[in-house]
């Protein structure tokens, strides 16, 4: 079992995690990297994802320490910048990248979940919908992950 404060850290952490994909997705539309459509889907539900975090985050009473704002604000830049150079890439080779990163934010996503379920005192879980928030995120990223291995052939 793990405790309420170890289960805040993971899930603060997932959501710096969408911070940086939103950043990448940013800068690939900026760029004006094709499929645009495909790019803005997946940045508004990154974007969706991240606001239902937060939501959560804050009405559990948690908020984040200024280290975790910082690395947040860290994490969108270096999203930008990896975004950059994902768009200079070969169209198969950003899919590629992309369906990688896809599948693993679903992984991500997934042991949160089994986290949740491992949580010492879990009565404010089911009140909440969490589960079935994250389980919506989850088959998400794995619609992203199936769409991006689309496009690499």
């Amino acid at each position: 079992m793990i405790t309420d404060n170890v289960f805040k850290k993971k899930f603060i952490k997932t959501i710096i995690s969408e911070d940086q994909a939103i950043g990448i997705y940013q800068a690939e539309l900026f760029w004006k990297r094709r499929p645009k459509d495909v790019f803005q889907t997946v940045l508004n539900d990154e974007i969706s994802h991240e606001e239902q975090l937060i939501k959560f985050l804050y009405s559990r009473g948690w908020d984040f320490t200024l280290m975790q704002k910082s690395t947040m604000n860290f994490n969108r830049y270096s999203g930008w910048f990896i975004g950059s150079l994902l768009s200079t890439l070969p169209r198969r080779l950003c899919f590629f990248f992309h369906y990688m990163a896809e599948k693993q934010a679903a992984n991500s996503y997934n042991d949160l979940m089994i986290s949740i379920e491992n949580i010492q005192g879990m009565q404010w879980v089911n009140s909440s919908n969490i589960k079935i928030k994250i389980q919506k995120i989850i088959d998400n990223e794995k619609s992203h992950s199936e769409i991006f291995r689309a496009l690499i052939n």
